[in-house]
């Protein structure tokens, strides 16, 4: 390989070795050791939060959504199928989980609706209900997909709603993805500053010019 082609070649494996070790150890250290991906979005607010299947029912796993009201505020949290869900909220003003952002880990949201949300933790729709003060949370299985979750703070605030997902597969692809990205780097650096090399084709001085013209 001519001394041109390889600084092209180091160039090109050096660039890619660059972004799959910055993609792969910024993953990694998001995910952790135990492949969490946790995706947070802060109302800061009396609003209620519905995280609907498009969120829930993402991925073929169990998620996390856990909600932190403010000092002492009460937080009501009620899972049911989405149409029975929707019928409660009807027009009332809540703010939807519609997405989550991987660049900067927060959750999407879009608010809808006017007007307060009555009779929410009476009606009997729900399959499965938890409250408390403080922090609460639910683990949502796939096996009832689809299902939609409404967040009600009872009293004060509510402040962070967090969306999280366990996958070990991540964290592995993420080191993987680092590795592979060094071993690139390193490909590239050799390329570019090579050890001892011997003189390259496109350097080398033709035979004309070493040894002159027979006579």
């Amino acid at each position: 390989m001519s001394r041109t082609a390889a600084k092209v070649v180091g160039v090109a494996l050096a660039l890619l070795g660059l972004v799959l070790t910055g993609a792969g150890s910024w993953f990694a250290a998001h995910l952790g050791g135990t492949g969490t991906a946790t995706f947070a979005t802060h109302p800061g607010s009396m609003t209620p939060v519905v995280v609907d299947p498009s969120v829930l029912n993402r991925i073929d796993g169990p998620v996390r959504v856990t909600a932190t009201g403010s000092r002492g505020a009460t937080v009501w949290m009620g899972l049911a199928v989405p149409s029975d869900a929707a019928a409660i909220l009807g027009s009332a003003q809540h703010r939807t989980v519609t997405g989550v952002n991987i660049r900067d880990w927060q959750a999407t949201t879009a608010q809808t609706g006017s007007g307060p949300l009555d009779g929410v933790t009476t009606a009997d729709v729900w399959q499965q209900q938890q409250s408390g003060t403080g922090t609460v949370a639910v683990t949502v299985r796939q096996a009832d997909a689809p299902q939609t979750l409404v967040i009600v703070p009872m009293s004060g605030n509510l402040d962070t709603v967090t969306v999280s997902w366990v996958h070990k597969a991540w964290f592995v692809q993420a080191i993987v993805t680092t590795l592979v990205g060094l071993a690139l780097l390193a490909g590239g650096a050799l390329l570019l500053w090579p050890r001892a090399r011997g003189v390259d084709a496109d350097d080398a001085p033709t035979r004309s010019s070493r040894m002159g013209v027979a006579a």
